[in-house]
């Protein structure tokens, strides 16, 4: 599944990158993969949400590599993501902002194949 993820980061990214980068991306897309595994619902495997697995799992990378993009090469004015587009006239703030709201993306993508981890406070009568 580590190729489906990687091909969809690139598509996404829509940019060459440099080995260094490649090997950067290979690992945040490694790291994503298994954040998200553990994040699923009991029961759950990656295969049974395979289109939302793989495309979290590119946004959460590309999200992660970001900050390396943005300070090693000019920022690209555009990008799609799947159903966002971004297009941008400002600065590469802007870029990097755009990429890290993949992740929040990527969080809406699997919110209903991952298990619910917010925390909070029940009363309870005593």
């Amino acid at each position: 599944m580590i190729g489906e993820i990687m091909m969809a980061a690139r598509a996404f990214l829509n940019r060459n990158l440099t080995q260094d980068q490649e090997e950067v991306l290979t690992a945040l897309c490694e790291s994503a993969m298994a954040a998200w595994q553990g994040r699923l619902r009991d029961g759950l495997t990656p295969e049974d949400c395979r289109g939302a697995f793989v495309t979290a799992c590119a946004w959460t990378a590309l999200a992660g590599l970001a900050p390396a993009l943005e300070a090693g090469a000019p920022v690209p004015r555009s990008f799609t993501a799947g159903d966002l587009s971004v297009s941008m006239g400002g600065s590469s703030g802007d870029w990097n902002r755009a990429m890290y709201r993949l992740q929040d993306r990527a969080e809406e993508l699997m919110v209903a194949y991952t298990r619910d981890e917010e925390f909070f406070f029940r009363e309870v009568a005593g």
